[in-house]
């Protein structure tokens, strides 16, 4: 079986933290789609159209003709609002407050595009989680350590948050930001190698 790599669309840490430690074969280039630029009501279609936009923009140049390209896009979710990254402490605040004792979903788009093989998939991925109620001092604490910053929804699981979980339905790297499992079932239809062998220490 072949052996080949992916283009990562993004210079998330999380995601490229998330291929390494399941052995994938990748490489990073940040893409080039301004994300402000779409419109779109349903949170689904969002996620799959910003992923696909995202590995589209890679994909596209000639350098990367034959490449399989991975666009990802990770939105939180909570009664058909989308919650964006905040701009503010006070945004984060708001948006935190909002999810405390809840259940929100994350939503993830995963767009796997290769020009020359004519491969254009576009799947997604939805988890359910459930917060337990936020108390003062933590959300305090949070907030000025600055530790919303970056995240769609203002937090990261795989921080201080993951205190907060009570259930997490369907699949823990999504809510990370790449949701593996869904990954992996795109990959195995292309019947590639896309996974490394460690090296000795």
């Amino acid at each position: 079986m072949e052996n080949v790599s992916l283009v990562l669309a993004s210079q998330s840490p999380r995601r490229k933290d998330l291929l390494s430690s399941c052995f994938i074969n990748f490489t990073v280039v940040e893409h080039e789609f301004d994300e402000e630029s779409l419109f779109e009501k349903n949170p689904v279609k969002l996620a799959e159209k910003l992923a696909y936009n995202k590995a589209i923009s890679i994909a596209k140049k000639d350098d990367f003709f034959d490449k399989y390209v991975l666009g990802v896009d990770t939105i939180v979710v909570y009664k058909n609002r989308i919650f964006g990254k905040p701009r503010s402490k006070e945004e984060a605040k708001e948006l935190i407050l909002d999810l405390s004792n809840k259940t929100h979903k994350v939503i993830s788009g995963i767009a796997l595009i290769n020009t020359k093989e004519n491969i254009n998939m576009v799947k997604h991925c939805i988890t359910k989680v459930k917060f337990g109620k936020i108390d003062a001092n933590f959300l305090k604490f949070y907030l000025d350590n600055n530790l919303w910053k970056g995240y769609a929804g203002g937090y990261a699981i795989q921080s201080i948050f993951v205190l907060l979980v009570e259930k997490i339905e369907v699949s823990y790297s999504n809510v990370v930001g790449l949701p593996l499992e869904t990954l992996y079932k795109m990959l195995k239809l292309i019947n590639k190698n896309f996974f490394y062998i460690k090296e000795s220490l």
